[in-house]
């Protein structure tokens, strides 16, 4: 590992029978998800490190797993279902409606909101208490392959196989802006907690920055080949990617610079996420894997 700014030192490894598409930590950072082709989701302890308990019921591999405000789980699946946990793990609704395989989805931090994308080319909007639809975004001319709901929840950004980014309008279910300069698919989206900002990134290794109104704040080179997870600190001044070798890198957001680099995988890193207050992170990978680092200012 190298590192300027931030160090990150190796804390845990927790491990699936098949590759690991995400992890999340609930609100208050004291659990951590994690879901994977196994077609599971696996629930650990943060501070003893203990697997505390697993959830079962899709029948086919597990896309994403997130975290409501009040605690409760939501999963999606490439069996093109949705589903909605109580915090200790028990199923509450199954959500259908996808016609094609779902690949991503992305909990509201605040509020019920939950939106999916996947092979059908559209991002669906869920209301997860009511386990039903509220709305269908058709714009996209490719498999969706990423989505991100923004911090106050009015606004959605999805990217996918048409090298587009779309971000859409929530309460008047249509699309604001196409943000076009990516050259290669986009497969992952987040925005920024504090900041009006959208990052994405590409098959090519390009990491773009948006503003909210459509304009490109930055562009750059990650350094990899691939960039396949974004994941923004919580303050918004770092932002984590995972790329197609294994390895993790943090950039400063204001400048572009990287502060930190580990090969945490040995293979593509599916999901990068921060904990509620900047200190872990928590990387998902092809190898089976989940590990947790300890983050802190070198």
């Amino acid at each position: 590992m190298t590192a300027t700014n931030i160090e990150l030192n190796s804390l845990a490894q927790f491990t699936h029978n098949n590759a690991v598409y995400w992890a999340a930590f609930s609100s208050d950072g004291k659990q951590l998800a994690s879901a994977s082709l196994d077609n599971t989701v696996k629930l650990w302890n943060v501070e003893s490190r203990e697997h505390v308990g697993t959830l079962k019921g899709h029948g086919d591999g597990v896309a994403y797993v997130g975290y409501l405000a009040d605690g409760r789980i939501v999963t999606a699946s490439l069996d093109r279902n949705l589903k909605v946990w109580s915090a200790d793990g028990v199923l509450k609704s199954t959500i259908a409606g996808h016609q094609d395989y779902l690949t991503c989805a992305a909990a509201a931090p605040r509020g019920t909101l939950v939106a999916s994308g996947g092979f059908d080319k559209v991002v669906r909007l869920w209301d997860a208490d009511l386990a039903s639809s509220r709305g269908v975004l058709s714009g996209h001319e490719g498999s969706v392959l990423a989505v991100a709901v923004s911090p106050d929840t009015s606004l959605v950004a999805s990217g996918g196989n048409d090298r587009t980014v779309r971000i859409w309008d929530v309460e008047e279910r249509k699309q604001v802006h196409v943000l076009s300069g990516h050259n290669a698919s986009i497969e992952a989206v987040d925005f920024s907690p504090r900041a009006k900002l959208l990052a994405s990134a590409d098959m090519e290794g390009r990491i773009r920055i948006w503003t909210l109104s459509g304009e490109t704040a930055d562009s750059f080179e990650s350094g990899a080949a691939r960039i396949r997870s974004l994941g923004f600190s919580p303050d918004g001044e770092w932002l984590a990617g995972g790329d197609g070798t294994g390895t993790v890198r943090i950039w400063n957001v204001a400048d572009r610079t990287e502060l930190a680099r580990v090969a945490a995988h040995r293979n593509t890193v599916y999901s990068v996420r921060f904990s509620s207050g900047g200190k872990l992170l928590a990387t998902a990978g092809f190898d089976r894997t989940v590990r947790l680092f300890g983050v802190s200012r070198g």
